[in-house]
């Protein structure tokens, strides 16, 4: 009916689907004209439903938190061509390529380019200016450049200049309650967002070191974008 919202209007015609017991459901963005909170309940109710009735579902939407928290199958479109498929897992652990990296996950992955591929003494190193990442051999390649991507939880800020850190400024800090994200800027402008402990927030301006787990950093072709694996 006219007089129900946009956001009711789709809970009634899910509703109405749900009820019939199809064998396929076929979801077009039902939660898009909901609020935060209800969107949060609502994801989690249809996923408890569609697993108890044990309907296949195909689910299409273009947040990335839905598709996370409810899928066991993600299929990442870029422009009508299909990138990557896997579990929610595979997609965020393992991204394809720097669209799939920057799309799952939030806040999304960093990307930090110009790295140069060199050997020292047997050890595959990353450098750029004066930094220098000592990679794992897993992760060695034989391109002469790469874009390094960091995942905001597999990155630590840290006060003193130590092995494998990149120097940067604090360029804002985001409070969420149980963490942080600090944004660091560094010294080429990019902007890099960590997640913090909210015990220790530092300060806007102040001078600091991001030093990534190397076994948990992605490095990208810089032309074509893809994986290095």
């Amino acid at each position: 009916p006219s007089q129900l919202s946009g956001g009711q209007q789709q809970r009634v015609a899910l509703a109405r689907a749900l009820v019939k017991q199809p064998k396929v459901l076929l979801f077009d963005e039902p939660l898009s004209n909901l609020d935060a909170n209800l969107r949060m309940l609502m994801r989690a109710e249809i996923k408890h439903l569609q697993q108890e009735l044990g309907i296949t579902s195909v689910y299409v939407t273009h947040d990335q938190a839905e598709a996370m928290t409810m899928a066991s199958r993600i299929a990442v479109f870029n422009q009508g061509k299909l990138v990557q498929y896997g579990t929610p897992d595979e997609i965020y652990e393992n991204p394809k390529n720097m669209f799939v990296a920057s799309f799952i996950g939030n806040p999304p992955t960093n990307f930090l380019k110009g790295f140069s591929v060199e050997v020292e003494k047997g050890q595959t190193i990353l450098k750029r200016d004066d930094v220098v990442l000592k990679i794992p051999k897993e992760l060695e390649t034989n391109l002469k450049e790469v874009v390094v991507g960091i995942r905001p939880e597999h990155c630590e800020v840290v006060h003193n200049k130590q092995e494998n850190a990149i120097p940067g400024t604090v360029y804002v800090v985001e409070p969420l309650g149980r963490d942080i994200i600090v944004n660091v800027q560094t010294d080429r402008g990019e902007l890099v967002k960590v997640f913090g402990d909210p015990a220790k927030i530092p300060s806007v301006g102040e001078k600091v070191f991001l030093v990534p787990h190397l076994e948990k950093i992605h490095l990208f072709n810089p032309e074509t974008e893809e994986t290095i694996l």
